[in-house]
């Protein structure tokens, strides 16, 4: 799942058609669903981000979830339209620093982003905005900072100052940069599946936990014999006669492990086919 965090309603206009999202109701907040992706309408400013963040979070619960911040940024030295990744987000006022993981290439450049708490005209190297530091403190509380990542389209700039800036201007920045938006959320969104699968439940575990009143060592143990025999042996069944006819659960982590003993691991068929 991939879900996505903007400031303003006309940064949302653009990406409701991008990831086919509606209107869901009921909410105090502007939410818009699709199959894969939730997007919420934080308003402006780090507090207003992070309370977002976190209601979205209640929202879907425990689905893993990839986030995005996305919205418009002042840069010192960028032309208006360049779309940028952050490398190093800060919190002007606090110091804080928050490092989002790259897992590829970027797809575009990627720079310093200041969170400032007003306004302001950009200097320097870097991007300044008013949501990203609240964004990254809520969401890297329930997510690995590879999958929480701030993109920022420049929307000024000291020959191009924030003031002459209006929602007509600020979609049309959103929109021109879609194809940026897109790739970088598939990606996300495959990077929360693979990580999940390498998280979730081995098969069988809840039946043998079921069967068994396994202590909570034991069940880490089980976990990962059934992890273990998932790799080297996934056409062989886990439950059978033989492990069906044991009394005791100490027996069962035993039986299991002396069949992954048994199991012989080759790198490719070839190696399989030459004994």
């Amino acid at each position: 799942m991939l879900c996505l965090v903007v400031a303003l309603a006309a940064e949302a206009r653009p990406l409701l058609a991008l990831h086919r999202l509606r209107g869901v109701s009921g909410h105090p907040y502007r939410i818009c669903a699709g199959e894969q992706t939730h997007l919420i309408v934080s308003g402006i400013g780090k507090v207003a981000a992070a309370a977002a963040t976190a209601y979205l979070r209640a929202l879907i619960g425990d689905a893993p979830a990839a986030w995005l911040n996305i919205g418009i940024a002042g840069h010192g030295n960028q032309a208006v339209g360049t779309a940028l990744l952050a490398h190093k987000v800060v919190d002007v006022a606090s110091g804080k620093p928050f490092y989002p993981t790259f897992t590829i290439p970027p797809p575009c450049r990627t720079t310093l982003l200041n969170t400032v708490d007003h306004a302001q005209s950009a200097t320097g190297d870097a991007a300044y905005d008013m949501e990203a530091s609240g964004f990254c403190e809520a969401a890297q509380r329930f997510a690995t900072s590879e999958r929480v990542h701030c993109l920022k389209i420049v929307s000024d700039n000291p020959q191009s100052p924030y003031q002459t800036l209006n929602a007509e201007k600020v979609e049309a920045l959103i929109e021109a940069q879609l194809d940026t938006v897109a790739q970088i959320g598939e990606h996300l969104r495959a990077l929360s599946q693979q990580l999940h699968a390498l998280h979730a439940d081995p098969p069988d575990l809840a039946e043998l936990t079921a069967r068994w009143q396994f202590t909570i060592t034991q069940q880490h143990q089980l976990r990962g014999l059934l992890a273990r025999w998932q790799a080297l042996a996934p056409a062989t069944p886990v439950v059978n006669d033989d492990l069906l006819s044991l009394q005791h659960r100490d027996e069962v982590l035993a039986h299991l492990q002396r069949q992954l003993d048994d199991v012989g691991f080759f790198l490719t068929p070839e190696e399989r086919d030459e004994l």
